[in-house]
């Protein structure tokens, strides 16, 4: 594949280095020239130096041939200009980072393939696990109204040694997977729940804190 990656921070520059590794074509656009020559001189890749909303500079990176383009820049608008740009040429895999949650429904219209800032995700995880701490990792759903959880079993959890029918789930609320040690069981009602477990549950966003609730120690919230 031809991948043209425009920004290069953290996430642009592991990015070029993993296509890279896996034998891609890669182009990289940043306005900053030292990032430039520093990546090239790193990875075998084409770095161009500039603003990546020219048309002169995203015609030099071959904007035209690309097969993908992925936006990492800190910039919401270059983001937009940059994918809209691409979309105009009949590219079909545009993905890009979105910094403003108020944003992401613009991104979410055009057709792109969107991805919160990381270090807002990373403060989210971090802000849950400091309230639920047996809640391991989740995903968010359909712009937060959804959620599904990993949930760790503890020894003294109300879930251990129950059935998932017996444990008083809402209708909406499903255990879509349980890993246990090496093994990953898709479950039904009868298959119990086991201290050690990680349970992976699909819950609507209102719901979190009752179903927290029921996987954990202690006395049962209301």
């Amino acid at each position: 594949m031809y991948i043209l990656i425009v920004g290069l921070g953290g996430i642009g520059q592991n990015l070029a280095r993993i296509a890279v590794s896996e034998k891609h074509n890669v182009v990289v656009i940043d306005v900053d020239q030292e990032r430039c020559k520093d990546i090239a001189a790193k990875y075998d890749l084409i770095s161009i130096p500039g603003d990546a909303t020219s048309m002169a500079v995203l015609e030099e990176a071959g904007i035209a041939e690309c097969d993908a383009v992925i936006c990492t820049t800190g910039s919401d608008a270059v983001n937009l200009l940059v994918t809209l740009q691409a979309k105009e040429r009949g590219i079909k895999s545009l993905t890009t980072i979105v910094n403003e949650p108020e944003h992401i429904e613009i991104f979410k219209r055009m057709g792109i393939t969107i991805h919160k800032n990381p270090s807002a995700v990373v403060a989210e995880d971090l802000y849950n696990t400091m309230l639920r701490p047996t809640i391991n990792d989740f995903v968010s759903l359909a712009g937060g109204k959804a959620e599904i959880l990993e949930i760790i079993i503890k020894e003294n959890s109300h879930a251990a040694g129950k059935a998932i029918k017996d444990l008083g789930l809402p209708a909406n609320v499903l255990v879509i997977a349980i890993e246990r040690e090496d093994d990953v069981i898709i479950p039904e009602g009868s298959t119990q729940i086991q201290s050690g477990d990680s349970v992976y549950v699909f819950v609507r966003r209102n719901l979190v804190d009752r179903i927290f609730n029921l996987f954990s120690v202690g006395t049962l919230g209301k």
